[in-house]
């Protein structure tokens, strides 16, 4: 791949919010996605991180009951026909003296980008009720929920624009398509020693 194509690729893998409700996601893919997670880097390399599959409509409306979505717009919530086709909920194991956080980071951004490779979108959701999902998955003791992935196709349109004022807050425009702010690379590259 050259590197263009991995840009392009990072560019067009954005968090959606709002998926083709009539889409059914191949379980498979959904594995393809988690061994990707599972191949990267992890801290110490102690893989600390495990997940489970959401693939079922019943467990999905368990799984969504405590979900919130998108926080900074105010005046949408997802309805019934924009829900995701499916979930990753990621697992910390507490036995495990590992860096939880860098592997999640890892292993989010890997599953996202390898979403998008299989023409697919996700959302990583930190907004989570994680003693109800340890009961729903009756999970034991040392094994925490940390995030929900949602999966699924895009339904919307989303791109990256320039931050006016320092407003990082994603948004929709008047064509309802979201927006994504991004600092300019001048703002972020502080020093550069040759």
């Amino acid at each position: 791949m050259e590197f263009n194509q991995l840009k392009k690729l990072v560019e067009e893998t954005r968090c959606t919010r709002r998926y083709k409700h009539n889409y059914r996601m191949n379980t498979q893919d959904i594995i393809d996605l988690i061994d990707l997670a599972r191949i990267s880097s992890s801290a110490k390399n102690m893989q600390p991180l495990k997940y489970v599959i959401i693939n079922d409509e019943l467990m999905k409306s368990e799984i969504e009951k405590p979900l919130q979505w998108a926080a900074h717009l105010k005046d949408w919530d997802q309805s019934f026909d924009e829900k995701p086709s499916a979930y990753i909920i990621v697992i910390s194991d507490r036995n495990i003296d590992g860096f939880e956080m860098i592997d999640l980071g890892i292993a989010i951004q890997t599953i996202a980008l390898g979403a998008k490779a299989k023409g697919l979108s996700s959302c990583n959701l930190a907004s989570i009720d994680k003693q109800a999902y340890k009961k729903l998955l009756t999970l034991e003791p040392h094994l925490m929920p940390v995030l929900a992935i949602a999966l699924g196709r895009s339904a919307e349109d989303i791109k990256i624009v320039e931050s006016k004022d320092e407003d990082m807050n994603y948004y929709r425009d008047e064509n309802n398509t979201h927006c994504v702010p991004k600092r300019d690379l001048a703002d972020i590259l502080i020093g550069c020693y040759e």
